[in-house]
């Protein structure tokens, strides 16, 4: 671990930062001391992606409007800015409007500031998610080992131990695939009988009060 000087971790937070010069005022007030991991309670992170919610429609599934500001929370934070990453680690807990992401710790891999892309403009690439992911929706959850969020693709790919929910019917496989601007779903498993897709129905019951 090494110490961060307030000029480099005003350059991080610009790079990883949607909230920019507030949240580095923010920082500001705690001078040159700025420990080895930072201890954080909320730290915002926007990313721009295609907006999915169209006329007003409904979004189904996982689907929703991906250009929503993402707010991470964690126990603490590590940033290595030689390799463009942010490290959340403890409790982790992701939100992108009515969608939610927790896990025991997430990378975010951000673009190099020497590109053309400005951090609101799709400076975030990729979200790693590791131990005891749980993503869920108004409609759905999953829950996974892993999760790797592609923020140029929209989609996010969960993996190991799959659960998918929704309401009291249950998908159980190896990894899946979601498409967040169409909300469609697609799970698989691996090979053998041990490893194919499981499906567990319950039907409605009609009448039922």
């Amino acid at each position: 671990m090494r110490l961060l000087s307030r000029p480099i971790f005003q350059k991080i937070l610009g790079r990883v930062c949607m909230t920019g010069s507030s949240m580095i005022s923010y920082w500001q007030r705690f001078g040159y001391g700025m420990t080895y991991v930072l201890a954080v309670s909320l730290l915002c992170l926007a990313f721009a992606t295609p907006a999915t919610a169209q006329n007003g429609k409904p979004q189904l599934g996982f689907a929703h409007d991906t250009s929503q500001p993402l707010e991470i929370t964690a126990d603490s934070l590590e940033v290595a800015q030689q390799n463009q990453t942010a490290v959340f680690v403890g409790n982790v807990r992701a939100s992108q409007g009515e969608l939610q992401l927790t896990a025991d710790s997430l990378r975010v891999y951000y673009r190099d500031q020497g590109s053309s892309q400005t951090p609101t403009q799709g400076a975030i690439s990729r979200l790693d998610a590791i131990g005891n992911v749980t993503m869920t929706s108004p409609a759905e959850s999953a829950t996974s080992e892993w999760a790797v969020y592609d923020v140029d693709k929209g989609a996010i790919t969960l993996g190991g131990q799959v659960a998918l929910t929704r309401g009291e019917n249950i998908i159980r496989g190896a990894q899946l695939v979601v498409d967040l601007n169409t909300g469609l779903s697609r799970i698989v498993g691996t090979g053998g009988n041990q490893g194919r897709v499981k499906g567990v129905f319950v039907p409605a019951q009609q009448g039922k009060k």
